[in-house]
């Protein structure tokens, strides 16, 4: 009788342990996502063209690229042009941005593409900075 009760109190200890442990390792796998991972790309160089968005208008500006991070390094010699959206941070050193003027353009885009791909991305005013910076 002893042994009844002891198997039964052990079998009763196990059941809920296992079945968190199941439902745990579902939830885990459950919440990873499924997209395709965006990187930060940021492009060095000297900007022009700049203008300031407006409530009812993206702006826009071109930077010539002549250094960027990692994901970036395609771009390096390019002169490409992005939006400005009214959400886009913008950094001016001098209340805007001249001709000529070193600064830094990042946007996000997708991880590990080709440089075709990346370069058809970016056809004029298609991609939105993220955050423009005048270094003056």
């Amino acid at each position: 009788m002893i042994k009844k009760t002891l198997a039964l109190l052990v079998l009763a200890l196990v059941i809920p342990g296992a079945a968190l442990a199941a439902r745990t390792q579902r939830q885990n796998t459950a919440s990873q996502s499924k997209a395709a991972a965006k990187v930060m790309y940021i492009l060095k160089g000297t900007l022009w063209n700049y203008t300031p968005a407006t409530s009812t208008a993206d702006g826009s500006i071109t930077i010539n690229v002549t250094h960027s991070n990692y994901h970036a390094r395609a771009l390096v010699g390019k002169s490409l042009t992005f939006a400005i959206a009214p959400a886009t941070s913008t950094t001016l050193a001098n209340g805007t941005i001249s001709n000529g003027a070193k600064g830094i353009v990042k946007f996000k885009a997708l991880r590990k593409v080709s440089n075709t791909t990346l370069l058809a991305a970016l056809a004029p005013n298609q991609m939105t900075a993220r955050q423009v910076i005048d270094q003056g």
